[in-house]
């Protein structure tokens, strides 16, 4: 601990506001309800530049971020479920603002965090805290750590309620793109592209079957004596008590894949559409059927189908249980999805080049795996995961004899 504490140093907690008076609200969508108690995402930028200074990083970004604030002013605000209202909503008042930490590094092992496999604790000090009570939660939160003659990082966390994937990567480019036209020749103002213009009219996303209600329902009656409560659950796949002896007992497993709801509602809503429109498709496992020798054959057959039903059915279908369903997931084993190869999170680019490494680090908790295009820019897929470490042998030695018993499968074919 006192090593950590000379090598790690945190200079200056901030708060950036949007540069507007004008306060404004969101209702949650059922869309939004589906993730209001999930822990919430963060990421992590690296970025590679040994001549930055804080006195050339820091104003650029703190300047940038608030002019990126105009066009997103909610996010420097809270979600909150007053009494008077029946849904909790996103509100952002004057002198609400985002939490920006500045700190800085004196380790060398910047390009450690860069490669390929390190251990999850040397991140969490890069990772920028949401300040997350019953009454209230804050949505963004960022944090920019200085590896002087490296390079620097920045982290982002964002509650999952108020964006999800798409959304989050969307406002850091707009973030980055801001920030490099600032670096160019300084504006007091900055129109976006089109395609990072933030859509927000909750009214697109009908609700013919009252979902919204039944979400709401399901979750008051989970809260408990607070059943307001924005507390986040803790469920099982966030506690280090799911030791490989519980994961064999459990006899039933779900894989969850994401998918972008945008282009398949009816009718289909803008791509720049800002908040949570996203479902889960889920694919349910027998874990005795994944443990079989076909166990990985299995797996593809379910995820294929699973697949092939998102196509044959209407996109809603099911909605009115997707809360209950969520809900159920604390007490199963889930296997998921996070993030996405088309987010194209290696080409936010703030004026000083493309990050070398892009991690989404709240698989820690999650047990996610994530999915990313590949950094060295090769149509490749980059995948992410973190388990402990005599888990992660374990699955390294299954990895790379599953890929051997491939290329054995090629040499017969």
């Amino acid at each position: 601990m006192e090593h950590h504490q000379k090598t790690f140093q945190v200079i200056e907690v901030c708060h950036v506001p949007p540069p507007q008076e004008k306060p404004t609200s969101l209702p949650l969508t059922f869309f939004d309800l589906l993730w209001l108690k999930f822990s919430p995402v963060t990421r992590l930028f690296f970025y590679q530049t040994s001549h930055t200074t804080f006195d050339s990083l820091v104003p650029n970004l703190k300047h940038s971020l608030s002019l990126t604030l105009q066009h997103f002013s909610h996010l420097a605000g809270n979600i909150t479920w007053p009494l008077h209202s029946p849904n909790p909503i996103i509100n952002y008042v004057p002198g609400d603002a985002v939490s920006f930490t500045i700190a800085k590094s004196d380790s060398n092992n910047f390009n450690h965090l860069c490669s390929n496999l390190y251990e999850a604790l040397q991140t969490q000090p890069l990772i920028p805290t949401l300040n997350i009570t019953h009454e209230q939660a804050s949505v963004l939160a960022l944090q920019v750590t200085l590896f002087p003659g490296f390079g620097f990082c920045i982290g982002i966390t964002t509650h999952h309620a108020a964006l999800d994937g798409k959304s989050s990567i969307m406002f850091m480019k707009a973030w980055a793109y801001t920030c490099s036209k600032l670096i160019q020749s300084p504006p007091s103002s900055l129109s976006l592209p089109e395609n990072l213009t933030p859509f927000f009219d909750r009214k697109v996303i009908e609700d013919p079957k009252g979902m919204s209600e039944i979400y709401v329902k399901e979750q008051l009656k989970d809260g408990g004596t607070n059943n307001r409560s924005l507390k986040v659950w803790e469920n099982k796949n966030t506690k280090e008590a799911d030791a490989v002896k519980e994961h064999i007992k459990a006899t039933s497993v779900a894989f969850i894949i994401n998918v972008d709801c945008r282009a398949r509602l009816d009718p289909p809503i803008v791509a720049t559409y800002f908040g949570n429109c996203v479902k889960g498709q889920i694919v349910p496992f027998e874990v005795i059927g994944l443990l079989e020798d076909d166990g990985f054959i299995k797996t593809l057959e379910g995820i294929i189908g699973a697949l092939n039903r998102l196509e044959e059915d209407e996109v809603l279908s099911g909605a009115e249980t997707w809360m209950s369903r969520m809900q159920s997931f604390k007490e199963i084993t889930l296997l998921s999805v996070a993030g996405s190869p088309r987010f194209e999170v290696y080409s936010v680019d703030f004026g000083w080049g493309r990050p070398k490494k892009v991690d989404m680090t709240s698989i820690d908790k999650t047990r996610a795996f994530s999915l990313s295009e590949s950094r060295n820019n090769n149509k490749g897929v980059e995948i992410g995961l973190a388990l402990n470490k005599p888990k992660m042998e374990t699955f390294a030695h299954h990895f790379a004899h599953t890929l051997d018993s491939f290329g054995s499968f090629e040499k017969v074919k």
